[in-house]
């Protein structure tokens, strides 16, 4: 039913302009959102479903990103340790790159934000708090490529470095798809996911003595 509230752009159903508990969102699903959060309290599917609703509702393009940036924080700031929700806020920073790029508006400065508060915050706080505490098999390969992409961009490279080893041979397109600048260049995300990696683990194993070869 979530999924079903994506395509319903202007929100015709009652149940896709419901009021929001948090007065800084919009109207939305949030009683289906409620309905899944009792059955699977934190469920992913749900809390991201909510976040493509929000871009898809017939608003300025700006203001929906805005409100997805606004739902990552809100849902960010109660999640508990070890929920993947804790990286909502940097989908959406990615999702924000993706829609300049989509109306060509280069931005000079995207990289600083990452390593500034509170995005830097943000990826700290799901590294120690998602990417330590989780076990290895629950862990969604693109979040961690979106939890290294940003460690990375942050200049936080030994903790990139652990993400990217803990990865592995496991490739995404997303992030890096959204996020390189080589707009000319067909495979310009393989190309940034390669330099991050390289980068990363070149920089862990010179500056983190007990930092291993990769996986």
């Amino acid at each position: 039913m979530l999924a079903l509230a994506q395509i319903d752009e202007r929100q015709v159903r009652r149940e896709h302009r419901e009021v929001s508990t948090e007065p800084m969102l919009p109207s939305g699903p949030w009683g289906l959102l409620h309905g899944v959060n009792q059955r699977d309290p934190y469920n992913r599917e749900a809390f991201h479903r909510v976040s493509q609703f929000l871009l898809a509702r017939s608003a300025p393009p700006a203001a929906s990103v805005a409100a997805m940036f606004d739902f990552g924080r809100w849902v960010a700031s109660w999640s508990p340790a070890g929920s993947p929700l804790l990286l909502l806020p940097l989908y959406a920073l990615v999702e924000q790159c993706r829609q300049q790029s989509a109306w060509r508006r280069s931005d000079p400065l995207w990289r600083r934000q990452w390593a500034e508060e509170p995005t830097l915050t943000y990826a700290l706080k799901a590294f120690h708090h998602w990417f330590r505490q989780v076990e290895a098999t629950l862990r969604s390969v693109t979040d961690m490529h979106h939890l290294a992409y940003a460690l990375w961009a942050g200049h936080r490279f030994v903790e990139a470095a652990e993400v990217f080893t803990a990865v592995g041979a496991y490739a995404s397109r997303e992030p890096w798809a959204s996020v390189h600048s080589s707009s000319n260049h067909p495979d310009g995300g393989e190309a940034l996911l390669l330099r991050a990696r390289r980068e990363s683990l070149s920089f862990a194993r010179t500056h983190a003595p007990s930092f291993g070869p990769p996986s």
